[in-house]
């Protein structure tokens, strides 16, 4: 697996809907740890994990070139849509489609 720095200052959503949960959820739990614990490195890896969440960023994924989001979505994300990440739920619902992109971006037939 190949590390590029560069690719860790390039803005691009990579963290899907179900990692994001699991980023809410640890991060919280380190947050409330590290206060009873009194550990400044567990509040820090709370406050990223967090962060990365609420941004949908992770820079050691792009680093790696991975992603957590669904392949139809490939970095583009439009929060106001349902689904999160491509809007494939309201496109669903209009077209009667898949719930990825609504069919849009791939090469198999509805």
């Amino acid at each position: 697996m190949e590390f590029d720095f560069k690719r860790m200052f390039q803005y691009e959503r990579n963290v899907g809907d179900r990692d994001r949960q699991i980023r809410y959820g640890v991060g919280a739990l380190s947050i409330l740890i590290s206060l009873f614990l009194g550990s400044i490195p567990l509040l820090l890896l709370g406050i990223g994990l967090l962060a990365s969440g609420f941004t949908r960023f992770c820079p050691i994924y792009a680093a790696m070139g991975k992603s957590t989001l669904p392949p139809c979505c490939a970095g583009k994300m439009k929060e106001e849509e349902s689904h999160g990440c491509c809007g494939g739920e309201e496109k669903k619902a209009e077209a009667g489609q898949h719930g990825c992109c609504g069919g849009e971006g791939h090469g198999h037939a509805h």
